[in-house]
């Protein structure tokens, strides 16, 4: 049972960067996945855990080659990443197993994040990346 399924519409043309939006397709996955088959604090504590330690290494790894590309939409994109990271720390307080409202709170936040970064935001670097030679 998947709540997301990768299409080829959400590529950005740049394999190491889609390879990088699928993991967060699987923990969204995960996440609706456990919800339904008796979601535990444990899990929740681990994918949090899981979404903090993504945002670091995936939105470096997008913003080294902004700045290295001189991207000209850095700042705004760095704002949504930053944006995205408190989103993330302000559900780590409140998720349990207690509050079903928040997991689904959280899982919508994630799924919304993914269609609208990816499909606006991201998809705007894709075109420069790959004439840069990403692909």
């Amino acid at each position: 049972m998947s709540f997301i399924t990768w299409k080829d519409s959400f590529s950005v043309g740049i394999h190491s960067i889609n390879d990088q939006h699928k993991k967060l397709v699987e923990m969204i996955n995960n996440l609706y996945t456990e919800f339904y088959n008796g979601i535990t604090d444990e899990f929740l504590k681990i994918l949090i855990s899981d979404l903090e330690k993504y945002a670091v290494y995936h939105f470096s790894y997008e913003e080294k080659f902004m700045k290295l590309y001189n991207y000209k939409d850095f700042k705004a994109h760095e704002s949504e990443h930053q944006k995205f990271v408190e989103e993330i720390k302000n559900y780590k307080e409140i998720v349990s197993v207690k509050n079903k409202t928040a997991v689904i709170d959280l899982a919508t936040y994630l799924k919304n994040w993914l269609f609208k970064h990816i499909m606006g935001t991201d998809k705007k670097y894709s075109k420069l990346f790959q004439e840069k030679g990403m692909n």
